[in-house]
């Protein structure tokens, strides 16, 4: 049988590659979209959460996607809090400091990739969406690249001038082109739930730093807090096995008193889940007419909530790169993803070196007779007290200087 032929296969349907490849359909590109799993929009218990960053949703905006995903929700970040609880010095930041609506939102997962998928349909012409399909083998030639895939039809084969990784920190196609990651793990759990509060949120997003790791509070859409606890396994099993109260008691004692009471105290949790925390980044974004974005590109830890927004910041270059003619003329060329690995390597390494720093700065010792932690407080008046260092930290988590930088 002949191998159907596509300009790009996008391997992952998640956000990442749904946003690729609505963003390449309008492009007028031919394209395959395959997933191991049918994509499922149905709610979760925990909820699977995303923060966007305010450059994220103007992105998402230019697609026309937007109104349909704040439709189904969001939590805003107006105001973001960081606090180290016992510590002198603390840092507030405000959406009316940079004249924008929102400094963030905070979504569920299926609330962003369903309307993805749903605006994918209207170019069904153009997009082949193949579920599930089990990549098993990746071959390239001059031709392009041939996907060997079995689907519930049986094996066949793609032919696609580019193949775009998507598909997560365990990327198959990574592994199958052998590009190799570098990194470590953090011997961090992430432990995740949704908490209800006395006061709500006020549209507040707390980010509170504890000697085993921060513990991130973040608003969602009905006034709950999604949580995001990042501690030692052995504290992790523990925080798993205690009942709700006990739970709640960890909580407001981890989040210290002066966030515990603005907020009212902590009343409910639902269901709690956990995931290994790490950092891992490819050693190279492409290869070949292999091209990796997302998480199979870079695996950050999650305290600044980027890892999403950076994965998009990748959409928007390989987007812009593919927009141009002497990339249309020929999808072949290596320049093409020569030019993405250049345009991309210093925004990762600056966002992953970023959250790798803060992590060491806030580590043990915790002690308060600790100079480490004295230096820290101070760091966090020095934040407070400069309005351009602030300003400047504020356009970063934002999305909006990172925005402008791949707009020039």
């Amino acid at each position: 049988m002949m191998a159907e032929q596509y300009d790009i296969a996008i391997v992952g349907a998640g956000v990442i590659g749904s946003t690729l490849a609505l963003s390449l359909a309008k492009q007028g590109y031919r394209i395959a979209l395959l997933d191991a799993f049918t994509p499922s929009f149905e709610s979760s218990n925990p909820e699977r959460v995303i923060a966007l960053s305010e450059g994220s949703k103007r992105y998402l905006e230019s697609l026309d996607v937007w109104d349909a995903v704040l439709a189904n929700g969001a939590g805003w970040i107006k105001h973001i809090a960081v606090r180290e609880p016992n510590n002198i010095g603390a840092v507030d930041m405000s959406h009316q400091e940079l004249d924008s609506d929102s400094l963030g939102y905070v979504l569920e997962i299926r609330h962003v990739a369903q309307p993805l998928h749903q605006a994918l349909a209207q170019y069904s012409e153009q997009v082949d969406m193949i579920f599930p399909a089990q990549c098993l083998s990746i071959n390239q030639d001059e031709a392009g690249v041939s996907i060997c895939i079995k689907t519930e039809a049986g094996e066949q084969t793609l032919q696609a001038s580019l193949l775009m990784g998507a598909d997560g920190t365990n990327s198959f196609v990574r592994k199958q082109v052998g590009i190799l990651t570098s990194g470590w793990d953090h011997n961090r759990i992430g432990l995740v739930a949704s908490v209800s509060s006395g006061y709500g949120h006020g549209d507040t997003a707390y980010e509170c730093f504890r000697e085993e790791g921060p513990l991130a509070l973040l608003p969602l859409a009905d006034d709950r807090f999604s949580i995001v606890w990042s501690v030692a396994p052995k504290t992790a099993m523990e925080l798993l096995k205690l009942d709700d109260a006990g739970f709640l008691n960890m909580l407001k004692t981890e989040a210290g008193d002066a966030i515990t009471q603005q907020v009212g105290g902590f009343k409910a949790v639902d269901n709690r889940a956990s995931f290994p925390l790490e950092l891992r980044i490819a050693k190279q974004f492409t290869k070949g007419n292999v091209v990796l974005l997302g998480n199979a590109a870079h695996t950050i830890h999650p305290i600044a909530g980027q890892g999403m927004n950076l994965g998009l910041r990748d959409v928007a270059v390989l987007a812009d790169i593919l927009s141009q003619p002497w990339a249309k003329a020929d999808l072949s060329k290596s320049l093409i993803g020569q030019t993405y690995a250049e345009r991309r390597r210093l925004d990762t390494l600056a966002v992953a070196g970023f959250t790798e720093g803060v992590l060491e700065a806030f580590a043990a010792p915790g002690s308060s007779l600790s100079p480490k932690r004295w230096l820290r407080g101070l760091g966090l008046q020095a934040i407070e007290r400069h309005s351009a260092l602030k300003h400047l930290l504020l356009k970063q988590a934002a999305g909006i200087g990172q925005l402008k930088r791949l707009s020039s």
